[in-house]
């Protein structure tokens, strides 16, 4: 007996649900923290719950949603391969074209993710800020663990299917690797918060977000290696940070790679700041502009 892919993921759901206690991790918002227990573990059991009611929503959700999730990179990657080939040819190359692609596009598509998510995470919760162990914060929180691991489950999936295609999937600095792609989790939540929160009182932002997020694919060394790049353009793009944090993945994933034109302190400065512009916006503005 066969099944259908939307009775698959029923079953899934039901298992997931039975090995997470969603129902019993939801209750805990309304629960009264006696003060002993501190903020601290409050803010760990409702992330925790936040995290499993958005779970929960996803599975309970279509199917296709997630298909598509995989989908979306996975064509990318065809496609710019595809027309790396048929322009310059893959054996140009002195590194492996498919898994560049990959490790720039899935990346890329993650920092997208938790930026586009980030800008509407306040409003979509804001029923939940009745509750009195609530607060924004947690939702944003909630919203960037299930964003990053839902992209995790996803970037497994693909690297098994390039596996499966005989290709090298293994990064040739794998801590560094790790290493790059928390701290582009850590940017994307750095500036998704500060441009969540500046959007409440602009709502003009989160347009200009949209628009600027097909630009930044193909201005952020995602495609291809600065160092194939001429001086002058190569210039312009490093004041993208993007630039960077793609330099630094794909030197981490590609033997023949290195990350020369990588600066480390610009990096960090596009990160703090934006993150303490965040947190500074937020905590003026955390009942008055973002809870109902």
């Amino acid at each position: 007996m066969s099944l259908k892919p939307s009775q698959l993921m029923t079953l899934f759901s039901r298992g997931v649900h039975s090995l997470f206690p969603i129902d019993e991790a939801v209750a805990w918002v309304e629960r009264e923290f006696p003060e002993e227990q501190g903020a601290w573990r409050r803010f760990r059991r409702v992330v925790y719950a936040l995290f499993l009611r958005q779970l929960q929503r996803q599975l309970a959700g279509e199917y296709t949603a997630f298909v598509w999730l995989v989908l979306q990179p996975l064509i990318m990657i065809l496609l710019f391969t595809a027309m790396h080939t048929v322009i310059r040819g893959r054996s140009s190359s002195s590194y492996d074209i498919v898994i560049f692609m990959g490790s720039g596009i899935v990346p890329f598509f993650l920092f997208r993710t938790l930026l586009t998510s980030s800008l509407r995470v306040f409003k979509l919760n804001r029923n939940l800020y009745h509750y009195q162990q609530i607060k924004p914060i947690d939702t944003f929180v909630a919203n960037i663990l299930f964003e990053s691991a839902l992209y995790l489950v996803v970037t497994i999936l693909l690297l098994i299917l390039a596996a499966v295609m005989g290709l090298n999937v293994i990064p040739v600095n794998f801590d560094l690797f790790i290493v790059s792609v928390f701290w582009l989790i850590i940017l994307g939540a750095s500036w998704g918060l500060f441009l969540g929160v500046l959007s409440l009182f602009y709502e003009v932002v989160a347009t200009f977000v949209s628009f600027l997020s097909f630009p930044l694919l193909l201005l952020s060394a995602v495609f291809y290696p600065l160092s194939s790049l001429p001086p002058v353009p190569r210039q312009w793009l490093l004041y993208n940070p993007l630039t960077h944090f793609m330099e630094l993945i794909h030197a981490s994933y590609i033997e023949t790679l290195d990350a020369r034109y990588v600066d480390y302190l610009y990096m960090a400065e596009w990160t703090i700041v934006p993150l303490f512009l965040g947190l500074w916006l937020y905590r003026h503005s955390e009942w008055k502009y973002v809870a109902p």
